[in-house]
């Protein structure tokens, strides 16, 4: 996709194009930008979203930002992800909800929601994003600065494309994730698909024949991998790739259309 700023967006099938294209973008920059331009078209003015894996670990969480930096500043500096009720439902629940349905159970969330309301979500919206061919789950938050009738507006206008805005994001982060992990490893496709047939349980004379290779360099590669991962055997290696996101999680069926 091209690198120019999006035109705004006018109408819904236009909005379901643009959260189509998501995908083709190569930078972050490039995504923010027609992040932007989709949530504009919600009638909204903040997000953010994070993706984290499917028991709730911070490792390798990342941030697509859409709103005053200083509110992730301040939201990571008071490790306020650990007392957040909106991850909580987004690790248990797939639908999108008001904001203002999820209750606050502690002190400590009420402070979290009324800095958050200073910082641009004055009322908004939690969309997770749970799609079966990757290891992660995706928390899309949108927010306004106006009152909850305006984020009740929008969520009822335009509920089902914010949930596929959240779940090409997630799509979206997980395949550059997986990219970041395969070069920080120097790992191949081959690399992938030997550790995917390991995951098969396949052995490594069936490796080698529905890869078309020869054993010799199955064993070699297979060598390799233990190397790069820093693990004894083949068993550890998929466990370690499924952990990084080079692989997906067998456990978790791809994603249906």
């Amino acid at each position: 996709m091209g690198s120019q700023s999006p035109e705004a967006i006018g109408s819904f099938e236009d909005a379901n194009d643009r959260i189509s294209w998501l995908s083709g973008y190569e930078t972050e920059a490039e995504v923010q930008a027609a992040a932007r331009q989709i949530v504009e078209y919600f009638g909204l003015q903040s997000f953010v979203f994070g993706a984290l894996f499917r028991d709730g670990g911070r490792e390798h969480y990342r941030y697509l930002v859409g709103c005053e930096p200083e509110w992730c500043f301040l939201y990571n500096q008071n490790k306020w992800y650990a007392i957040d009720p909106f991850i909580d439902y987004a690790l248990k629940n797939t639908s999108p909800v008001l904001a203002s349905d999820i209750p606050l159970n502690t002190a400590g969330q009420g402070r979290l929601m009324a800095e958050a309301a200073e910082h641009g979500f004055r009322s908004g919206m939690v969309v997770p994003a749970h799609s079966g061919s990757v290891i992660r789950i995706g928390i899309l938050y949108l927010g306004t600065s106006e009152g909850p009738e305006r984020a009740r507006e929008s969520f009822h206008k335009h509920r089902n494309l914010m949930r596929a805005f959240a779940l090409e994001l997630l799509e979206w982060w997980d395949a550059k994730l997986r990219e970041a992990g395969l070069e920080a490893l120097d790992l191949d496709e081959l690399d992938v698909d030997l550790l995917t047939k390991a995951q098969e349980h396949a052995t490594a004379e069936e490796a080698a024949r529905e890869l078309g290779i020869t054993l010799s360099r199955v064993k070699a590669r297979y060598e390799r991998l233990t190397r790069k991962l820093e693990v004894p055997n083949k068993r550890s290696a998929v466990q370690k790739a499924v952990a990084l996101g080079l692989i997906r999680d067998a456990r978790w069926p791809e994603a249906r259309p």
